[in-house]
């Protein structure tokens, strides 16, 4: 039986954002992708509020000025900050001295059962530093490499998603083709998948900060007892706990490495504290994930395992999103 030309030309449709979505990786565009639809994002989700107050056009407006003015000072005062650090807390602290306690603690706490690998002191990690380097020095030009089109694909992003985003005048005698919209369609379930997505994983990884938190600031102290670098380590929980699932492995570890560091019963408090709230994340992600997409946490964890071993990290982050996108367009044509 012969198609009709509506549904090849949807069916062309579907070609042609499937094919964009499969070459956004190997092309090295995912850094765009992601800032542009995050960005995207927020900046519709603050218009939405705004329009409350005012109408939808200077709601838009205001939404775009509000992000870069936060996203400016942002920028500023992280600069700021970091070179205050660099000049006088790193000289009140003595990190390299700081270090060495923590190195030199953890190996008295388990010097057996913990890896050899481990330095003593900061002059073992450097010249162990500077031995990886000599040995990899191709591997680190082409992360160099790959860091600065990353930065670069990433801030042209946050600019095309911007410029997307503008209000606009729409006139009422033009009407999209029926292929315009369908494109138009496929655009905005990958939208909708991306906000679900990545918005819920935002959620979870500021509930999983929150439960470290109240472990290291509250717990902790009722027990006298701190561990190094606390500020920095509830830090990278949450920007690491934005990766699902492998975020939180990375973070635990660290945290735990730190624990170590003050007594092997600190440590291992904390290590069944952390793997609690590990367990506590597989919940999160099939109530909140799940359910915003209809998946269960495996089903989630197949697709990021099978993109990882394709593209790696990058497809391990983009997992959850395209898998959202083709449960969207399965439920869309009621195939599920």
């Amino acid at each position: 039986m012969a198609l009709n030309p509506k549904t090849w030309t949807t069916i062309i449709s579907y070609i042609i954002i499937g094919m964009g979505v499969i070459a956004i990786i190997p092309l090295g565009l995912f850094p765009c992708f992601f800032s542009g639809f995050l960005i995207y994002e927020i900046i519709i989700s603050c218009s939405s509020f705004f329009e409350r107050f005012i109408g939808h056009y200077y709601s838009r407006w205001l939404s775009i000025t509000v992000i870069i003015t936060t996203i400016s000072l942002i920028i500023i005062i992280g600069i700021m900050s970091c070179t205050n650090f660099l000049i006088e807390d790193i000289n009140k602290i003595n990190i390299s001295s700081e270090i060495n306690r923590i190195f030199s603690d953890l190996k008295k706490q388990v010097p057996y059962s913990f890896p050899k690998f481990l330095p003593n002191t900061t002059s073992e990690l450097k010249d162990q530093v500077f031995s990886w380097i000599e040995l990899n020095i191709i591997l680190i030009k082409n992360m160099s490499h790959t860091i600065l089109h990353g930065c670069i694909t990433l801030i042209l992003g946050l600019i095309l998603g911007t410029i997307i985003s503008f209000p606009k005048h729409t006139n009422k005698y033009i009407q999209n083709t029926y292929f315009i919209t369908q494109l138009l369609q496929r655009i905005y379930n990958l939208s909708q998948a991306f906000h679900n997505i990545v918005f819920a994983q935002i959620q979870i990884s500021s509930i999983n900060t929150l439960l470290t938190s109240i472990m290291i600031f509250t717990i902790l102290p009722l027990l006298n007892q701190s561990i190094p670098l606390a500020k920095t380590l509830i830090i990278l929980t949450f920007i690491l706990g934005l990766l699902p699932i492998i975020g939180n492995l990375i973070s635990n570890i660290i945290i735990t490495i730190s624990a170590l560091s003050v007594s092997l019963s600190i440590g291992l408090i904390m290590l069944l504290y952390l793997i609690l709230i590990h367990k506590l994340e597989y919940f999160l992600n099939a109530e909140i994930i799940g359910n915003r997409i209809n998946s269960n946490t495996w089903e989630l964890i197949l697709a990021m395992i099978f993109l990882e071993s394709i593209f790696g990290i990058e497809g391990l982050i983009a997992a959850p999103i395209f898998y959202a996108y083709l449960k969207i367009e399965l439920r869309f044509k009621k195939f599920i």
